[in-house]
């Protein structure tokens, strides 16, 4: 289980222009090594995840035509194609940007202190990438309450976790604690048959309920022929921990 730590507590954690270029740099690096099955992400300190962008230092990219594209914003995991799963310790406020971590987590955890907060249009700039994000994970309406009124309106984490944006709430102290406990359950199994599983299920918040559901059957097939199953029944019938195979890149297309 690796730990991901958004690390300037000094400005509540918000993306300078090096966190720019770091962040995709360090999800590469998880992402290839083998010995990473489960990504925790959670920020330094206790009062703040994240607060977006640094106004004072924004992130910035040397080709102006690249900075047109989506591809320019690379925080998350989903962002910069991770395929293992990342849980969000969501450790204080998450503002703006900060936002894009409960969008594309596979689970968010938060201490019962947390707060979420979209300011965007408070200083003229467009909330759209994470309101479309969370609108695929809670009600429309408090999607809309959030992006459209500037951070005049906030969740709570209480707030968050009763819409679904927020999977379980806890104390801070036992924030980290249950995010290691939920990594380890995950990176007990098969890494191949977790990464399939993962994909064919946000696979399913893109497409038709049938498309979804022939795409699921298309990554239990590939995985029929995976040498963990034999492995996994093996282990089971002999009552003993399974040695798993290392999940080569190319197992989750």
């Amino acid at each position: 289980v690796a730990v991901l730590t958004l690390s300037r507590e000094d400005r509540r954690n918000a993306i300078s222009s090096m966190m720019n270029l770091e962040l995709p740099q360090a999800w590469r690096a998880l992402e290839a090594d083998p010995t990473v099955r489960v990504i925790v992400v959670t920020g330094a300190g206790q009062k703040a995840f994240c607060t977006g962008a640094d106004l004072a230092d924004l992130p910035k990219t040397e080709d102006p035509e690249f900075a047109r594209k989506l591809a320019s914003i690379g925080w998350t995991g989903r962002q910069n194609g991770v395929t293992k799963p990342v849980i969000a310790a969501i450790n204080g406020i998450a503002v703006g940007a900060g936002l894009h971590f409960a969008a594309d987590s596979d689970i968010v955890l938060a201490a019962d202190h947390a707060q979420f907060i979209d300011s965007h249009v408070a200083v003229g700039l467009i909330a759209a990438l994470e309101p479309i994000g969370l609108a695929r994970r809670m009600p429309l309406g408090a999607v809309m309450k959030l992006a459209l009124t500037g951070g005049d309106e906030r969740l709570s984490a209480q707030e968050a976790w009763r819409l679904g944006m927020v999977d379980e709430i806890m104390p801070l102290d036992a924030l980290m604690p249950r995010a290691m406990e939920l990594a380890a359950s995950i990176a007990r199994h098969s890494p191949t048959a977790v990464a399939r599983t993962r994909a064919a299920i946000w696979a399913s918040k893109e497409l038709p309920l049938s498309e979804a559901l022939e795409d699921g059957w298309r990554h239990i097939l590939a995985q029929n022929n995976h040498p963990d199953i034999a492995e996994g029944v093996a282990a089971f019938l002999e009552k003993r921990a399974p040695r798993w195979r290392d999940r080569d890149p190319g197992d989750v297309a």
